[in-house]
């Protein structure tokens, strides 16, 4: 299965559902499932909006676990960012909308029932899920 590792707090708004896009400065051919990694490496969260939101979510914005896949989601597809092709708040307060750089979109996001410790690294990378987690994924 693919995978990408997003910064801790990304990560977590992609999980609950808030996030649907990915902003990067590569674009990427791939389609089809993949794992959201939440990096290990701690991130200050200072946006007032992403703690409401994960807040919301029944999460603690000062407690997001890192260093662990913890959704499933599939790319559906990568376009280039253009100034008249950003999208509305509040989508837009969680992305880098910059012309030049590509818009990855996300769709079916499932957060796991418990993360699954795994080491991230740049990019798209290749993560060998539990059989147990593959088997959820599978089937819905």
């Amino acid at each position: 299965m693919r995978a990408i590792t997003l910064a801790r707090p990304m990560a977590w708004l992609v999980a609950v559902g808030a996030r649907c896009i990915e902003t990067r400065p590569q674009a990427t051919r791939y389609r089809g499932p993949l794992a959201i990694h939440a990096a290990a490496a701690p991130c200050a969260l200072t946006d007032p909006y992403h703690r409401q939101v994960l807040s919301e979510a029944g999460l603690d914005p000062d407690r997001l676990t890192g260093g662990a896949v913890i959704a499933f989601c599939r790319l559906v597809d990568c376009r280039a960012i253009t100034p008249a092709q950003c999208p509305c708040y509040p989508e837009y307060a969680f992305g880098q909308f910059i012309p030049g750089w590509y818009a990855w979109q996300l769709s079916d996001v499932r957060m796991l029932e418990k993360p699954a410790p795994a080491r991230g690294r740049a990019g798209l990378w290749r993560w060998d899920p539990p059989d147990h987690l593959l088997e959820k994924t599978e089937d819905g």
